[in-house]
């Protein structure tokens, strides 16, 4: 851990004495609520920087111009709603927002995706891989587990879901 981290680690712990004794004195808030009122401003103070870094990952994906040309170029037979369709089952299971859907390119690795949202091994997720190959398995009737590789890419998937 670097010595900047632990600096700001005890700057962050100062503020939470802070805020504990402006609670107590000057708001003369009981003290059975402290913990609780403590507990509500670490939570939502670490959930808005989780969020902040998510963001900051995904930059590169929301950066983008719509990729729906390059979409249309790999399958020029598909129509526009057949490849939103498909785009919107994927950022459905990731969690994203619809608007978000022409951000993804059908060379972006899904694992890559994965892999900016949890980049640490090990950490819990929300099953997103789980989900999306069970709408799309749902959908298009495809097995998609017997697909699936490491390194398999957006437009490879959408490929085994046309007929």
């Amino acid at each position: 851990m670097s010595p900047i981290r632990i600096v700001i680690g005890l700057l962050i712990a100062g503020l939470f004495l802070a805020g504990e004794l402006v609670a107590f004195w000057y708001i003369a808030l009981p003290e059975k609520w402290i913990p609780i009122v403590l507990l509500a401003f670490v939570a939502l103070s670490g959930g808005s920087l989780m969020e902040i870094q998510t963001r900051k990952a995904l930059r590169r994906y929301w950066d983008r111009a719509c990729t729906g040309v390059r979409w249309k170029r790999r399958f020029p037979d598909a129509s526009q709603t057949e490849i939103r369709e498909f785009l919107d089952i994927f950022v459905e299971a990731f969690g994203f927002r619809q608007r978000r859907r022409l951000c993804f390119a059908p060379d972006d690795r899904v694992m890559d995706v994965y892999h900016t949202l949890y980049p640490a091994t090990g950490t819990p997720d929300g099953m997103e891989l789980e989900d999306f190959v069970q709408s799309l398995q749902k959908r298009y009737g495809v097995d998609i587990l017997s697909l699936w590789r490491e390194d398999i890419t957006l437009g490879e998937l959408y490929e085994h879901t046309r007929p």
